[in-house]
């Protein structure tokens, strides 16, 4: 995998989207065009410039980009292509042996001396390396100019000629080199593992006085350098932080050293340059953290609106997609989407719907869903600063039923009260006949510490349907407002979601006749009690409700 934040392994490309959420970039294009504009209109000679973002369909810059240019050394990049397709094809081994001949030899540029045996590796290394002439020419002599040239045609790249002969020179326009890399950078050139191999090789490029020279140390470019009187060139992928950049820069008409510069400063501004990126969008997703039942199958509505500036088509290199990835609650990487869920075509401010098919993983516990963007190609754009968003979810173990909890506002500590629990069976219970107890905790609001926690045995449900449970429920020896998280157990199991009511427990019960026997005296003629309403406890020295109570003696 190339240094290409590929946020998806193995054609897709995924990867860490938690690591990489954050504040989207912010930046413009339009200050990299001002910038390059500057530098090529005091450039003394001639310039074609090509800058690229590979995952996005149009360049970032152009400058005479159509314009053909002699190759100098870029002719080699045509060379490499070749080989590349002949050992994908079985039809050549890096093991081979190639022989430098007389006619390879140039004035300049020529490292190895004739009748020199090398392996076909080793050729190509010293060829794109150190641009050596010889065994270019070797190469050329032995592949066939007619074939290289069969080979750029069928990879699209119809700009890119290789000379048939010494009448001819061998020419190339900017768009048509970043084009190349453009097909280099997404795995496309040859095959997969032909492009992983000659990125590899560019990434050792010793001719290291153009692209890169005025970039931080360590700063990787898979890049090759071409150079003839008056002809300078450089032309390659610049791995930003904010991801790769295709830059290709070709000149004429100047001396070389100014050409270098010209080209170093190229490579520096895209590398500095802060852009949008290719898409952006901002996403609805659940505010308070679902629960999901273990290895069950779900599917989960997000609200998707491009934030960015640019329209969204259905399909094609336009086109935007959906992808998400599950972490538990150590980071660590649980499931992630297969391929990016298919976005409807929407312009700048529009929202759309997409749905989210995933299966809930296999163990209880606690874990964070991200969603985010990726690209016609399946690349994840969050690196290149596009938003994500992510959700807490709780995977719990089958419920048997689902139950609602009816406990009083106002409690008693150490006292009992009633509690009332409505219930219905889950298909986990099956057709069985299940014994129910109610546990519960009682958590401090202000430190969400648990203060205790106690049961009552609820009894037992009848076979499917449902029913109401009563059951007494003892306050703890505390004082002041909890919150109780309850929840239907069986067994020790968790048979129910867990649900939380606020209640007060305040001291016990008073009775008037408590006053009596604590010493306090009546103000007065003691009158007899109103009657008490159905359900409420029976004051004591109080006659049968329905008879009137004998008249005190007048004084």
């Amino acid at each position: 995998m190339r240094r290409f934040a590929l946020l998806l392994a193995a054609g897709l490309v995924l990867g860490p989207l938690t690591a990489l959420a954050g504040v989207p970039v912010a930046g413009s294009t339009a200050d990299l065009v001002l910038q390059v504009d500057g530098l090529v209109r005091s450039f003394p000679g001639a310039a074609g410039v090509y800058v690229s973002d590979p995952s996005s369909p149009e360049p970032l810059y152009t400058h005479e980009a159509d314009e053909q240019f002699i190759t100098a050394s870029l002719y080699k990049l045509g060379i490499l292509a070749e080989v590349e397709t002949r050992v994908e094809a079985g039809t050549l081994k890096y093991s081979d042996a190639i022989e430098i001949q007389p006619e390879d030899i140039t004035d300049d540029g020529s490292f190895e001396s004739s009748g020199t045996v090398m392996s076909v590796d080793e050729a190509l290394e010293a060829m794109i390396t150190v641009s050596d002439n010889g065994t270019a020419l070797a190469f050329w002599h032995l592949l066939g100019p007619a074939n290289i040239n069969a080979t750029l045609q069928k990879l699209g790249l119809n700009a890119f000629h290789v000379a048939n002969d010494d009448s001819e020179d061998n020419t190339a326009t900017p768009r048509v080199i970043g084009q190349y890399f453009g097909l280099l950078v997404q795995r496309t050139l040859v095959s997969a593992a032909a492009s992983d191999r000659m990125l590899a090789r560019l990434e050792r490029q010793r001719i290291n006085d153009r692209l890169p020279a005025q970039l931080p140390a360590n700063t990787v470019v898979a890049h090759k350098t071409g150079n003839l009187a008056g002809v300078t060139h450089d032309a390659g992928i610049i791995y930003t932080k904010s991801g790769p950049r295709i830059v290709v820069g070709m000149t004429a008409d100047t001396e070389e050293d100014a050409a270098a510069h010209f080209i170093s400063g190229l490579g520096a501004l895209v590398y500095a340059a802060v852009l949008e990126p290719p898409a952006n969008a901002r996403f609805q997703v659940p505010r308070t953290a679902p629960s999901y039942e273990t290895s069950s199958e779900q599917r989960l509505a997000v609200a998707v609106t491009n934030s960015g500036s640019r329209a969204w088509t259905a399909t094609g290199a336009a086109s935007v997609g959906l992808i998400w990835e599950i972490r538990d609650a150590q980071k660590k990487l649980v499931d992630q989407s297969r391929s990016p869920v298919a976005l409807s075509a929407q312009v700048p401010a529009a929202t759309a719907p997409a749905t989210v098919a995933f299966t809930v993983p296999g163990t209880t516990g606690d874990y964070t869903m991200t969603v985010g963007l990726a690209d016609a190609n399946g690349t994840a754009l969050a690196q290149l600063g596009a938003a994500t968003a992510s959700f807490d979810f709780h995977v719990h173990v089958p419920y048997l039923v689902a139950a609602q909890v009816q406990l009083p506002t106002l409690l008693h500590r150490n006292e009992a009260s009633l509690v009332i629990v409505q219930y219905s069976n889950l298909p986990g219970a099956g057709r069985e006949d299940h014994t129910y107890t109610l546990f519960w905790r009682a958590l401090d609001p202000a430190t969400r510490r648990s203060v205790a926690s106690g049961s009552s045995p609820l009894g037992r449900s009848i076979g499917p349907g449902g029913g109401t449970f009563f059951a007494p429920f003892n306050a703890p020896p505390v004082r002041g407002t909890y919150r109780f998280v309850m929840e239907v157990r069986e067994g020790g199991k968790t048979a129910s979601a867990t649900q939380i009511v606020t209640a007060e427990i305040s001291g016990p019960r008073t009775y008037p006749d408590d006053r009596d026997s604590a010493g306090v005296a009546p103000p007065g003629p003691r009158q007899s009690a109103p009657p008490q309403r159905s359900g409420g406890p029976q004051l004591t020295g109080l006659p049968p409700r329905g008879r009137s109570p004998s008249p005190s003696p007048r004084r």
